[in-house]
């Protein structure tokens, strides 16, 4: 960004948000340091320390953000979460903001989204094409439950949101509703609810209500614990076609997660269509320099004979990794190495994203 000395916060925060977006980031960090305010980038995936602003812009650079996402500049104590929209922010694009306290004074961190819901698509993805086939058979059905995985920052959000639009691109006369929290993008076509715990709208309430609404897809933003994971399976069950998220190592551990939850093992065979486990990785440079843009690496796993009886008989982790595998599914290992073999990221890469999974 660079000459931040001598200006005011409302230049600081011009000039960091203009920087963010000509850097390409996805994300800008905020950080109060004993010697001023660090600046971090998260690029592809990786977050870079740009530079550390003078102590006195810390409280007014903060200041301004929280004004324009409508919070409450005077209560420095607690955390907030608001929204710049587009059209405020200065770079045609909404900014998500969440401050949080410490003790050298308050955080901040941005997250930039692209505007409106437009450009969504399942295969501009670019997943493995036995895992977008996958997907799109399960999202052609009337009714059941598919499940995301991975990290935060793996693009599940992004890849459920195609996931509506492919629906929406198939057939205009369903009705499809969110729960979401927070909302990352606005999608036409979708009736989207933001959960907000202190009013009592958790995830599990919001989707009881939501179902006498008559939806025909519903998107969970995230499948928390028991009661939101047997609505959510119930839901698939009964006549509706639900898509969320839920954390787990690999696409066959979803199946222990839920196990773990409380989920009932017929429930859980019965109404989940398939799962998606996705990671993105750095894309080698067009010049064979470094990394520029990242791509997905996904496997795609639904239910066959020998994994229903794993999670039938209540297995671990281990075990319905096994069953899954006689089955001869393609893994987010073997997505990898195909990447590496067509030269497009490296055997490096992949270890820092996959580890031992």
């Amino acid at each position: 960004m660079g000459e931040a000395v001598a200006i005011s916060g409302v230049e600081v925060v011009r000039r960091l948000l203009e920087f963010a977006r000509a850097a390409g980031a996805s994300d800008l960090h905020l950080d109060p340091v004993e010697h001023g305010l660090a600046v971090r980038v998260r690029k592809d995936g990786v977050l870079e320390e740009t530079e550390t602003l003078s102590p006195e812009f810390g409280p007014t650079t903060i200041g301004r953000l929280k004004a324009m996402a409508d919070l409450l500049a005077y209560r420095t104590d607690v955390p907030q979460e608001g929204r710049i929209p587009a059209g405020r922010s200065g770079i045609d694009m909404e900014v998500r903001v969440a401050t949080y306290p410490t003790l050298l004074g308050e955080r901040a961190a941005l997250r930039f989204d692209a505007p409106g819901g437009y450009g969504l698509s399942l295969e501009a993805l670019g997943l493995p094409e036995p895992a977008r086939k996958g997907l799109e058979r399960a999202l052609a059905q009337p009714e059941g439950v598919i499940l995301l995985t991975g990290p935060s920052g793996s693009g599940k959000t992004t890849t459920l949101y195609s996931s509506l639009a492919h629906i929406r691109e198939q057939s205009f006369s369903r009705s499809m509703v969110s729960v979401e929290d927070p909302v990352e993008r606005r999608i036409p076509g979708v009736i989207q609810t933001e959960i907000n715990a202190a009013s009592g709208l958790d995830f599990a309430t919001a989707l009881r209500s939501l179902l006498r609404q008559d939806p025909d897809v519903l998107l969970l933003g995230e499948i928390r614990d028991r009661e939101t994971a047997a609505i959510a399976l119930e839901a698939g069950l009964t006549g509706h076609l639900v898509a969320a998220t839920i954390h787990a190592g690999t696409a066959p551990q979803v199946f222990a997660r839920l196990l773990e939850m409380g989920v009932e093992p017929f429930v859980a065979t019965t109404a989940v269509r398939g799962v998606l486990a996705q990671r993105l990785v750095r894309r080698v440079a067009p010049g064979g320099e470094g990394y520029q843009g990242r791509v997905l690496m996904a496997e795609w796993l639904e239910m066959g004979p020998r994994l229903r009886r794993a999670v039938l008989d209540r297995s671990d982790g281990d075990a319905l990794s096994a069953a899954a595998a006689e089955s001869g599914f393609p893994t987010l290992r073997e997505s990898a190495e195909q990447l590496i073999r067509s030269g497009v990221t490296t055997p490096e890469e992949v270890d820092r994203v996959l580890g031992d999974a």
